[in-house]
């Protein structure tokens, strides 16, 4: 079934990481959506909604593969979400990377197998690295740059890595790659959210880089528009407009703290330490320097345009 073009159909859809904040933004969608009939939930966890049928997948199990496999094939899908990503607090690298990098190599051993019409996995704006010679604008052919202390954004770099090689493997399949800046929003839990709630969140003295941030509600509507796109390969995910860190935290109804580098990582370490869930210090480059992604494919292909400034996003974040 050409997914494509709506209206041709009743549509089943795949979702692993339903539990999660992105499977919980699209899962509402795709509730609404009358075109969906069924919703096949690939997860640890059921979650609520009248279209789901749930079968119970722990992506780190050494069977992984084959469960997904025979749940994909027993019915066929129209589409397949990937979602099964970390954003909470990570306690356990090790076990994160099992759940994002071998979870991620057992779904697309299934998907090829399955020989799915559609696949769409989510990535992050923070993939291209936060550098003092990044190009005023990201676009999505720019250097993967990543983070290097962080293991958070470089499973992120070595996921996108197999869901490219994947999709050269499998050019008759569509294979979307969604790109997001920070998700702000009340139902959201992620190291920009921590960061922002804050009462006082320290910065670094002089430095104010430029920051994007995505609505949730954009978020889920950028999602929901991957399941019909005409369209393949990677896209940034950006709300309207740009902000200083500074201007974000006011926003977000927070006071920015300016200190110096020392003092600064040493306020980090400590936040973290009594459980105040700020920005990691790994992520530290991120306040250093801009990193802001173009979103004119995000609009020409996959016709996504933001409802929400970034100030808007970071402003819910007050009301939560």
């Amino acid at each position: 079934m050409d997914v494509s073009r709506p209206g041709k159909g009743r549509l089943r859809i795949a979702v692993t990481g339903a539990s999660g904040d992105y499977g919980r933004l699209l899962l509402s969608r795709l509730d609404q959506d009358p075109d969906v009939e069924s919703i096949l939930v690939l997860d640890v966890v059921r979650p609520e909604g009248d279209k789901v049928e749930f079968h119970r997948v722990d992506l780190t199990r050494y069977d992984a593969e084959s469960e997904l496999t025979d749940a994909l094939t027993e019915r066929p899908v129209d589409a397949l979400y990937h979602l099964a990503f970390l954003f909470g607090p990570i306690r356990n690298g090790s076990l994160a990377h099992e759940l994002e990098v071998i979870g991620t190599m057992n779904v697309l051993t299934a998907a090829g197998r399955s020989r799915l019409p559609r696949l769409v996995v989510p990535s992050l704006t923070a993939v291209y690295g936060a550098r003092g010679n990044n190009p005023a604008m990201l676009r999505e052919d720019s250097a993967l740059q990543g983070c290097p202390h962080s293991r958070f954004v470089t499973d992120k770099v070595e996921v996108e890595g197999q869901v490219r090689a994947f999709r050269e493997r499998h050019p008759e399949m569509r294979v979307l790659v969604l790109r997001f800046a920070p998700v702000l929003g009340p139902s959201v839990d992620n190291p920009a959210t921590r960061f922002l709630k804050n009462p006082v969140v320290p910065t670094l003295m002089g430095f104010d880089p430029l920051w994007q941030g995505l609505h949730e509600d954009d978020a889920a509507r950028a999602l929901h528009l991957a399941l019909r796109a005409d369209a393949s390969g990677e896209f940034n995910i950006v709300g309207r407009g740009v902000m200083p860190i500074s201007g974000l935290i006011q926003q977000a109804g927070a006071r920015p703290l300016p200190l110096p580098g020392p003092l600064f990582r040493a306020g980090l370490h400590t936040l973290d330490a009594v459980g105040a869930g700020t920005l990691p210090v790994a992520l530290l480059d991120y306040i250093h320097y801009s990193w802001v992604a173009d979103g004119e494919r995000a609009e020409s292909a996959l016709g996504f345009i933001p409802l929400h400034h970034v100030r808007d996003a970071a402003a819910a974040l007050k009301r939560s």
